[in-house]
């Protein structure tokens, strides 16, 4: 059973992204090294944080590294900010929902799940590596969430100037890495 990285956290910004990553690198947090299956995607909560490296194409099969990142969740498009992107859950009104018009609170704004993501170039000693950071959370969730000033393994931490670089450019969004549509297509199989 994989563990997420760590839980109960909110990433204020990229140095707390790359607070986490050096923390994986110094072993002080487990990374995810291959996809979650059923049971590990229904633990995906508020504060919850996947760090994981994202495996080439030419990558050997016995290596470490996941090619995309599937939570079985259908998402919206991405908004850009600080270097994250964000995506919002896409709301699953049903048609009886219509018909009677109920509001459940799944539909409350507030308790909608929201992804960010943060992804940097990182060497390690098999060379230079993609590594992706996903925290999930909501917006009520951000009060009780506790953040990296809170957790004294990670609180003083010193991480080396330069040594995530942000890889996120421009025009290349690693969108499909995060939000495959084929993940939409997965749903309605299962």
């Amino acid at each position: 059973m994989q563990r997420a990285t760590c839980t109960g956290i909110r990433i204020r910004s990229p140095s707390d992204a790359r607070t986490v990553f050096h923390a994986v690198v110094l072993d002080i947090l487990p990374m995810v090294t291959r996809r979650l299956d059923t049971e590990e995607r229904s633990l995906i909560q508020p504060g919850a944080v996947y760090v994981w490296e994202e495996r080439g194409p030419h990558a050997e099969l016995t290596g470490v590294g996941i090619e995309r990142w599937t939570d079985g969740i259908r998402w919206g498009p991405s908004r850009v900010r600080e270097g994250f992107l964000f995506y919002h859950e896409k709301s699953q009104h049903s048609y009886s929902d219509h018909l009677y018009g109920e509001k459940s609170s799944k539909h409350n704004p507030r308790t909608v799940l929201i992804k960010q993501t943060y992804t940097v170039f990182v060497d390690t000693p098999r060379g230079q590596r993609k590594w992706h950071l996903i925290a999930y959370f909501t917006e009520e969730s951000l009060e009780r969430l506790r953040s990296i000033d809170d957790i004294p393994q990670l609180a003083n931490l010193r991480v080396p100037p330069g040594k995530y670089k942000s890889a996120r450019s421009a025009k290349g969004r690693p969108e499909h890495i995060f939000n495959p549509d084929a993940e939409a297509e997965e749903i309605h199989h299962h």
